[in-house]
């Protein structure tokens, strides 16, 4: 049994038992809105035999339901007959913002994935960050951490990878994100994201990737790849049968965003009309699109064009844009080799 207590969140689960076992964390909270709520972070297990351990996360931001399904699709279909080794599934790991349908937590406005590595007494968020590090990777000898664009942004759906100075670590994770086989694996400098879930995993020497699956709206096509490509990493591991290999999936087009990232900030606030698509491949000089001023109408509209060559991997899901907001993200598409390669940066 383990039994875990912070100043926010207690737990008793006994994370080594046989079969498949349902439970929670228990994060306590107290302001004008809960008056000392308990909000109960669902942990389920399912274990059979020796074997390797996965951590699978969902719901890290409130408002991207694609990973949450996922991971309940898995919960209910996996047997214990079906798994050697162990995984553990926390399908709605910020649980108060998956509550409210939010990016952040509603508790303290906090950002779950930029609060790593927390800690147990400066607020809620902090200590989910601290439970994750404290009990849950110690446990893992691989994690996945499902995201989307949520209800404001739009993904390629895409692997996330983030390098890591550990070369060694840095392959065996881009090996999962090779094995999910997403049409997009997409690699950023995980020194800018260090308060992030992927390099907290890294700082355990534990090889982690992460995914964007769409965002906008529930895409079937998203679902189907996110729900394939777990099973893909589960095999990939030996945790379950390996998939029947098809000869209709197609290699990841690779993107780095560590030498290639790009995009367009609005530069002013308004209603943009774009002219490209996620997925698109687009020049620098190229144009982005037509961006009208929201309060001066008698204002000429004003061309975007794209500072960089490469794929888009996100767009604003409406035409409201604010300034300094991203309308669209880039990355530069590279070789299987040349990502590779960035394990010895």
């Amino acid at each position: 049994m383990t039994t875990y207590k912070s100043a926010f969140i207690s737990c008793d689960f006994h994370f080594d038992a046989q079969g498949k076992h349902y439970g929670a964390a228990h994060l306590t909270y107290s302001d004008d809105a809960n008056g000392m709520r308990v909000f109960l972070i669902p942990i389920v297990t399912i274990k059979n035999g020796s074997g390797p351990t996965i951590l699978l996360t969902a719901g890290n931001h409130g408002n991207e339901d694609e990973g949450q399904l996922i991971l309940r699709r898995l919960i209910h279909e996996l047997e214990p007959d079906d798994v050697q080794g162990r995984i553990i599934f926390l399908p709605a790991l910020n649980y108060p913002a998956v509550r409210a349908f939010t990016r952040t937590s509603p508790l303290d406005n906090e950002n779950l994935n930029r609060k790593f590595p927390g800690d147990g007494t400066t607020g809620p968020t902090s200590a989910i960050a601290r439970f994750v590090v404290d009990v849950l990777l110690p446990l893992a000898d691989a994690g996945i951490d499902f995201h989307s664009g949520g209800n404001l942004a739009n993904y390629a759906i895409t692997s996330f990878l983030c390098t890591c100075t550990d070369s060694a670590l840095y392959r065996k994770s881009f090996e999962l994100a090779d094995a999910f086989q997403a049409p997009h694996l997409y690699v950023a400098d995980g020194s800018i994201w260090s308060s992030g879930f992927d390099p907290a995993a890294h700082a355990q020497n534990i090889p982690f990737m992460s995914n964007e699956l769409g965002g906008g709206d529930i895409d079937r096509e998203a679902i189907r790849i996110g729900y394939r490509g777990a099973r893909n990493v589960l095999g990939h591991l030996n945790l379950i049968a390996a998939p029947e290999s098809t000869n209709t999936l197609k290699s990841s087009v690779y993107l780095d965003a560590v030498n290639g990232a790009g995009g367009v900030l609005a530069p002013f606030e308004g209603l943009f009309e774009a002219q490209f698509d996620v997925g698109d491949k687009v020049e620098s000089g190229q144009t982005a699109g037509i961006l009208y001023s929201l309060d001066e109408v008698d204002r000429p509209p004003k061309e975007l064009q794209f500072t960089d060559s490469g794929i888009v991997c996100v767009k604003s899901t409406t035409a409201r844009v604010v300034q300094g907001s991203h309308i669209c993200m880039t990355a530069k598409a590279v070789t299987r080799g040349e990502v590779m390669a960035l394990a010895d940066i």
